[in-house]
């Protein structure tokens, strides 16, 4: 009989997926989960290999350019989950299934539906409507059997329909940016040559036009409708059953509206203005609908965190004011701002340790109640005095409305007419930071959203120069 030194328990507040590694290898669906995602990385290494081996160096800017693309997504996802953020390899795990499980069996999947269709259908309804039939039906359908495979790797982790969409979003975005790189590769086979230029074209259109209306979207709902059937069982099989499909039709739906090409003769006379006008529709249309969604789930889990802060009514575990900042990525980051104008980069890390305290408290008293409130206690004392020590009282999210604000705010979009308008926002900013630090005012949170929006609009700018260029290369 070996002795083993015993384990500790669990720390309250923390949401430990497995006790231990070993504990993470007994259990079976992680050997699925690792069968499966090595298969498809063989796969689309057999598919694609022949494509990376023509053209090396386009298929290494596409992973850097749809890298880079990802990263950013991933830093929006992470900032609609900050509240009661999740597992760093759960995340992982979605985007790998997203990436190489449901994209190389989408690869199988469409060409065995595409083959069904030419057999009862004619060629042309084929060639129109293939793309808006298959990718809808076999790709939601994989993807969603990711965000259920995430649920039976960790269900705990599964506490809000928010966190469906936010599992959901790394699934769809692990196959958008895998898609893109793979689009990239058959552009440059269609161009003939390693060359540079079909890469830079797909990141424009894939990557910045349609990237926000795209598979990160339609598994986000596909997400919301799964989490509903785990977390609601106190309604009926029926009712579960039906919201979880309904969430992966609605997916289905947005993604069957994208691919259509039922606008097209709408195009016909219209040019490339026209076919951009009419994918901005259909884009916003999905975008739109995603977004209102959104609110209601976000709305719902901020109540879950606000409650327990509420109720203990002490200004210094939380104020009123501080309650409501915590409700979105908006508030709390203007509630930094405002320590920002006041204290610098100092005040501004300060209230985000707060904040991170005050959310994580709310959680775990939820969760493990007198238990949790003690365990995280000391580390929001912790940063309420250092918050205390800048002056600061009350690390709201109240904001001045200025002229000067919105002036800056419409100065942003000039930078896409050209980008040397940038300096326009940028000098409005330093000259409101500074005047309101002179003043012990608040600054207008425009301010800096306008010369954000502008820096975004002067990389946009330049990437379409560079592809252009590169066209004529």
């Amino acid at each position: 009989m070996s002795i083993q030194a015993a384990s500790p328990p669990p720390t309250p507040g923390t949401r430990r997926v497995f006790p231990s590694w070993a504990a993470a290898a007994r259990w079976p669906a992680v050997w699925f989960f690792v069968a499966l995602s090595i298969a498809g990385v063989v796969i689309l290494g057999i598919s694609f290999g022949p494509a990376i081996a023509g053209a090396p160096a386009a298929f290494v800017l596409a992973v850097i350019l749809f890298a880079i693309h990802g990263a950013v997504f991933v830093t929006i996802i992470r900032a609609v989950d900050w509240l009661e953020p999740e597992p760093r390899w759960l995340f992982a795990a979605a985007m790998i299934w997203g990436g190489f499980v449901a994209s190389a069996n989408a690869l199988r999947a469409n060409t065995a539906l595409e083959s069904i269709l030419v057999k009862v259908t004619s060629l042309g309804f084929v060639r129109d409507w293939a793309a808006a039939i298959e990718g809808p039906t076999d790709e939601e359908i994989l993807k969603t059997l990711g965000i259920v495979m995430i649920v039976l790797l960790a269900r705990r982790q599964i506490n809000s329909v928010l966190d469906g969409v936010v599992y959901g979003a790394f699934v769809g975005l692990g196959f958008q940016e895998i898609e893109n790189i793979t689009y990239s590769l058959n552009a440059v086979a269609a161009a003939g040559t390693d060359s540079l230029g079909p890469v830079l074209q797909t990141f424009v259109v894939r990557g910045l036009l349609a990237g926000l209306w795209s598979h990160t979207v339609y598994s986000a709902i596909a997400g919301a409708g799964v989490a509903y059937a785990v977390l609601h069982r106190e309604r009926s099989w029926f009712n579960r059953i039906g919201v979880a499909l309904g969430a992966l039709a609605l997916a289905w739906l947005m993604h069957f509206l994208w691919n259509s090409p039922a606008a097209a003769s709408l195009t016909d006379n219209a040019g490339t203005y026209g076919i951009l006008l009419v994918l901005f529709i259909k884009g916003l249309l999905i975008l739109g609908t995603f977004l209102i969604l959104l609110h209601f789930f976000r709305k719902d889990e901020y109540e879950g965190i606000a409650g327990p802060l509420e109720s203990m009514r002490n200004p210094w575990i939380a104020s009123h004011n501080e309650i409501a900042a915590l409700r979105g990525w908006r508030s709390r980051g203007r509630a930094r701002w405002n320590a920002y104008v006041y204290g610098g980069m100092r005040a501004y890390s300060r209230v985000r340790r707060l904040q991170r305290a005050q959310a994580d408290l709310a959680v775990d008293m939820r969760d493990n109640g007198e238990a949790g409130y003690a365990a995280r206690l000391p580390e929001l004392q912790r940063a309420r005095y250092g918050v205390h020590q800048l002056g600061i009282t009350d690390a709201d999210a109240l904001h001045p409305t200025t002229i000067a604000g919105w002036i800056s705010f419409v100065l942003a979009f000039a930078v896409l007419i050209n980008p040397i308008f940038l300096v326009l926002p940028l000098g409005f900013l330093v000259f409101g930071v500074a005047r309101a630090r002179s003043t012990r005012q608040r600054a207008d949170p425009r301010l800096r959203t306008a010369a954000i929006l502008a820096l975004i609009f002067a990389l946009a700018y330049v990437v379409s120069v560079i592809a252009r260029a590169a066209t004529l290369v």
